[in-house]
């Protein structure tokens, strides 16, 4: 009776543990388009982990970061992420040369399709000026005069398409030709 008390008072402890890992990362200077659940969004990348966002962690356009972070296992959620992280400490953050040249997808609409719905936000660009627009709430894209067209063009008829671009500062990008 006794060797089962202590069973069931330890089961929960193995059935509902999560694994944690320390890890030293790296995350690129820039962010790609992620086709989301239900929508698309602007996510880190990482190659030696799963990172796409890190609590506690402000990204900036630009800049190499090697990090320590605190990995956490999660049962896997519907979208696929299977790891929740947070960060421990910015070991480095360097800047790239702004010659440096990096791909990206825009895609105007941040939903699959269009919404009939008129309360909810699909366009993921909003125009700052005549040559710089907000994408996703986290990018200032500057388009230069010589694309602007060829730019209008793809937002006007929702089109996504893929482009080149530099750095300008840590919040800025400038599209370089597509």
């Amino acid at each position: 009776m006794k060797k089962i008390g202590i069973i069931l008072l330890f089961t929960p402890l193995f059935l509902f543990s999560q694994k944690v890992l320390y890890k030293t990362i790296t995350i690129k200077p820039f962010m790609y388009t992620q086709n989301y659940e239900h929508f698309k969004r602007l996510v880190m990348d990482s190659p030696e982990s799963e990172a796409e966002f890190i609590d506690g962690f402000d990204f900036e356009w630009g800049y190499y970061y090697t990090l320590r972070v605190k990995e956490i296992e999660v049962s896997p959620l519907s979208d696929g992420t299977r790891y929740d992280y947070n960060l421990l400490k910015v070991i480095s953050k360097e800047e790239v040369p702004d010659s440096v040249t990096f791909m990206m997808s825009i895609d105007p609409l941040r939903y699959y399709s269009k919404l009939e719905e008129n309360d909810i936000d699909n366009y993921t660009l909003s125009q700052l000026n005549d040559s710089t627009y907000l994408y996703m709430d986290k990018v200032e894209i500057e388009i230069p005069k010589k694309l602007q067209e060829y730019f209008i063009k793809k937002i006007n008829n929702e089109i996504y398409f893929r482009g080149n671009f530099q750095f300008v500062n840590a919040k800025r990008i400038r599209l370089v030709n597509f």
